[in-house]
């Protein structure tokens, strides 16, 4: 039987092909890009407990190790702390787990290279997807653009998935509800392995002050800052970034802006979107080609992987066993009702 084609090598995409691969279903991954993933430290990913467990059980590696889980979470409204909670206790339930997410994709993708059962074809551009009542054909444009054929095919492709327009799946929501700036820094904060949420800083010294603030610590010092924005399409300068890193760190320490090392920068911009249908036939969505969800980021693609795991052991039964629609249409009905 054909193998299962998987458009896009995200950490959607490249869990999906290592579940798969863990119950004898071979696949093949259309990468678009050259086969490995720039190192950002602006950009990262929090992933729940039992999402980081599934991670790590796929990979083989102890994913604990190469990110940071969260002592507590505190929230503050200006100078006063609204909320703490402590991770771990009782009523609160097992820490996140935050890393980079090139860490993460490289953990994926250094399991992959032991598995025989999937291939990665960098520089493949899906452009042609084509359905029968026994598989599916994708053409891929780039250096080596050919055509593949599979039993089944799931784009985990991103925001602009192609698989999804080729399918005609609508894509209702919102389009950039929010904008954070973001720095990845190192620095001494106050709240050594805490998480917060800043509402209303009472600094006033650069321009109009970001509404909100989140701090979120990573491996080695590091630390991930975002900062909302005012409504608008302002270009966030690096002039304007470097003030907002040192009011907000002169604010937290309570005097001079203290020593810190400035890693990375990016603007994060949050939608709200949720595809019409995630199965179109032999045809799925997963990831942010399903679903668009704010939080700052830290949510989508933990739902991302647990689309993957859910679907994952069904698309296996229905390869080794034949088609059970049911159980097919169950991923939809149960993943996107979560989401």
């Amino acid at each position: 039987m054909d193998p299962v084609i998987i458009v896009g090598a995200g950490p959607v995409g490249l869990t999906l092909a290592l579940a798969l691969a863990r119950q004898d279903v071979p696949s093949v991954v259309l990468d678009e890009g050259p086969g490995k993933d720039d190192a950002r430290l602006a950009r990262t990913v929090v992933l729940r407990e039992d999402t980081a467990a599934l991670v790590g059980r796929l990979t083989g590696m102890p994913l604990a190790e190469l990110g940071v889980r969260w002592a507590g979470w505190r929230s503050l409204r200006r100078k006063q702390v609204m909320r703490e909670v402590t991770f771990d206790a009782p009523d609160t339930g097992p820490a996140p787990l935050h890393l980079a997410q090139h860490v993460l994709t490289g953990a994926l993708r250094a399991a992959l290279t032991e598995e025989r059962l999937v291939k990665i074809a960098p520089d493949s551009r899906l452009d042609t997807v084509e359905q029968e009542p026994a598989g599916v054909t994708a053409h891929t444009r780039g250096p080596k653009g050919t055509w593949w054929r599979g039993s089944y095919l799931v784009g985990c492709d991103g925001p602009r998935s192609t698989v999804r327009k080729l399918q005609d799946i609508r894509f209702p929501g919102r389009t950039a509800v929010e904008r954070h700036a973001v720095a990845a820094l190192r620095a001494e904060l106050p709240w050594e392995g805490e998480a917060l949420l800043h509402r209303m800083p009472p600094w006033r010294t650069s321009g109009p002050s970001a509404g909100e603030i989140t701090g979120r610590p990573l491996p080695d010092g590091v630390w991930r800052l975002d900062w909302l924005l005012p409504p608008g399409k302002d270009l966030v300068t690096p002039e304007l970034l470097v003030a907002r890193v040192r009011e907000t760190l002169a604010g937290w320490s309570g005097g001079p802006t203290p020593p810190y090392e400035l890693l990375d920068t990016g603007v994060h911009t949050v939608h709200h979107r949720l595809a019409r249908r995630w199965r179109a036939g032999r045809v799925f969505l997963a990831g942010d080609a399903a679903h668009l969800l704010g939080a700052l980021g830290t949510q989508g693609l933990d739902e991302g992987l647990r689309d993957a795991d859910n679907l994952a052991w069904k698309l296996a039964l229905a390869w080794h066993h034949g088609p059970h629609e049911a159980l097919l249409d169950s991923y939809q009905a149960e993943r996107r009702a979560v989401v």
